[in-house]
């Protein structure tokens, strides 16, 4: 029980941030306010938990698709992939790697730190009499150099795509690389898919 509540807090304060720049973020800014669980709970929980994280992936985007209003059940969703890195201040960070940042303002376009692959549903809801696209993200996983980015973000969409089975207009937006490599047309193996 405890592990499914620390995980729960963790999910809610990302949705509730809307990002998730690290766990000290989530903590210092949100978690800290809602609970007495220490930072280093939700540490040990995201390295040593024994659960599945796929599954939320798929239930939130469940939970996500019901928000659509009747009315806009034709309007297309968008699968959004992006990746993003975290510079690191040390050495002694599980994973830490030199990574190419073509945006990086330091004098140079290294950087040391983590890089995560994320992945966000954006559906469309009503606001205001407007079509609104209400953004939720569905997952992130930190490039561990096992298998490459479009790798880690190829597995996400898999992994996410039974939930699209009954959707006409599926749409995934992502940086320009990833479509030039040729191992995306694995993704393209599903006809819900528009590019």
């Amino acid at each position: 029980m405890p592990t499914i509540e620390t995980l729960f807090l963790l999910v809610l304060s990302i949705l509730a941030m809307e990002s998730a720049d690290s766990i000290r973020s989530l903590y210092r800014h949100f978690l800290a306010g809602i609970t007495e669980k220490s930072l280093n709970a939700f540490y040990y929980v995201c390295s040593y938990a024994k659960a599945d994280y796929s599954k939320f992936m798929n239930t939130t985007a469940g939970i996500a698709l019901k928000l659509i209003p009747e009315k806009l059940r034709l309007q297309p969703v968008f699968l959004c992939i992006d990746d993003t890195m975290v510079s690191k201040f040390g050495k002694k960070f599980e994973d830490v790697s030199k990574l190419f940042d073509h945006a990086a303002h330091n004098g140079s376009n290294y950087l040391n730190g983590h890089c995560f692959v994320s992945v966000m549903l954006c559906v469309p809801v009503w606001n205001k009499s407007k079509i609104h696209y209400l953004s939720v993200p569905l997952g992130y996983r930190m490039w561990q150099k096992k298998e490459s980015k479009l790798e880690l973000a190829a597995s996400m969409i898999r992994q996410v795509m039974p939930q699209f089975r009954d959707r006409k207009n599926v749409i995934i937006l992502c940086d320009s690389w990833y479509v030039k490599r040729t191992s995306f047309l694995l993704w393209t193996n599903m006809k819900t898919l528009t590019l």
